[in-house]
């Protein structure tokens, strides 16, 4: 059996090697490749795991030996095991997508972090479960779309002609007793068990939630029973001044202690993956608000959900930007993790109403910073102080 350090051993002769061979050997001409998987590792010259890369990643191939590809991406070159890439391109190919139904559809996301694609297969969006987009013409299994403005492709099976329950199935674990919760925004909507849109409620509209599980409440409106996104509830009225609010719409902050978990080697970056969307706890002030990871690598890069949440997260610092690191809880399906937050909007941002112009970092345990690419001292600080923290 070939043991760790064995296999290390024999990934940086690899590696030494094909830093000679491609000297002298080569490709002819770059290709185009794509990660073959969500989490494909990316090595230095040295063999050393410096980053991984969702699925559909478009690089640019350089060289190729044995089991290992170096291959160029934002001008940086990085080497990848040849099991990880595909030279099939995204569905993103506009040829794929020409025939225009008889009209055009609302189709919906059937799971958090569906992409869609520009025309050279670069990801240009992500979408939430149960996002609508608009189908203008479908191929084989791409769908061609528009979805806030812009033209784009998306996987057919990334795609139905309704939305998901996202309760039916998950929402059946009876509570002692029925509560009554209410809707935190407007427009909340509340799903039958097939996964249409039974009624639709306005902001503080009281239901009776009868179970939950995970993200989703079954619950009971005038006579109709049906299933609510957890995320959409809280347990008391929200403020009218919604678009002010300090208190991230209404939600109750964490409670007890967080768990540490390693950006490589634990599950965090699949429990917080692209599209998924978490309650931000602060640990000094108690101020809480919603977020959704929209990219990053190296670490999560998020956005706060909606103006009140920016408004809240705001007021964590003091009402003023700025890349102090704070010691947060992360908490995702009822679990709270420990990680660090700077405050300083930068980059850019798919969303475009919560007055949060780009986005933020969200740090957990032994990530690292996109600009060096290397651990930061004062985020893994502030990641400690949050394990260390109960919050009462």
């Amino acid at each position: 059996m070939m043991t760790r350090s064995h296999r290390r051993i024999m990934l940086l002769l690899i590696f030494a090697a094909l830093a000679l061979a491609l000297t002298a050997g080569a490709l002819a001409e770059q290709k185009t490749v794509y990660t073959a998987k969500d989490g494909a590792k990316v090595y230095d010259a040295q063999g050393e795991v410096i980053g991984t890369l969702p699925a559909d990643t478009k690089l640019t191939l350089t060289g190729v030996k044995g089991k290992v590809c170096r291959v160029e991406r934002d001008g940086k070159t990085v080497y990848m095991m040849k099991s990880d890439l595909t030279q099939a391109a995204a569905p993103a190919a506009t040829p794929a997508a020409t025939s225009a139904p008889a009209k055009t559809v609302t189709a919906y996301a059937k799971r958090d972090g569906a992409k869609v694609y520009d025309a050279g297969g670069d990801t240009i969006a992500t979408l939430k479960l149960n996002e609508a987009v608009t189908v203008t013409a479908t191929k084989g299994k791409v769908c061609q779309v528009t979805s806030g403005g812009r033209t784009g492709y998306v996987r057919k099976a990334d795609l139905s002609a309704s939305p998901v329950a996202t309760s039916a199935s998950t929402a059946e674990s009876a509570q002692p007793k029925s509560s009554t919760a209410y809707a935190n925004h407007e427009g909340v909507k509340v799903y039958s068990a097939g996964g249409n849109v039974i009624a639709t409620l306005k902001l503080n509209e009281a239901v009776t939630v009868t179970a939950t599980k995970g993200s989703a409440c079954r619950v009971t409106i005038g006579s109709k029973t049906g299933y609510v996104n957890l995320s959409d509830l809280s347990d008391s009225k929200t403020s009218e001044k919604s678009s002010t609010a300090s208190s991230g719409s209404g939600l109750r902050p964490a409670k007890g202690t967080a768990k540490e978990m390693d950006w490589w080697t634990s599950d965090i970056q699949k429990i917080f993956a692209r599209g998924v969307t978490a309650q931000i706890t602060d640990v000094e002030t108690g101020l809480t608000w919603r977020e959704r990871r929209n990219g990053g690598t190296n670490h999560a890069d998020c956005q706060p959900l909606t103006a009140a949440d920016t408004a809240a997260m705001k007021k964590a610092y003091g009402g003023t930007w700025s890349w102090n690191r704070r010691a947060v809880f992360v908490t995702i399906n009822g679990t709270n993790y420990a990680a660090s937050i700077n405050g300083m909007p930068h980059g850019s941002g798919s969303i475009k109403d919560n007055n949060f112009n780009g986005h933020h970092c969200i740090h957990f345990t032994n990530s690292r910073t996109h600009g060096t690419n290397k651990v930061c001292s004062l985020h893994q600080a502030a990641i400690k102080k949050a394990a260390s923290t109960t919050l009462k």
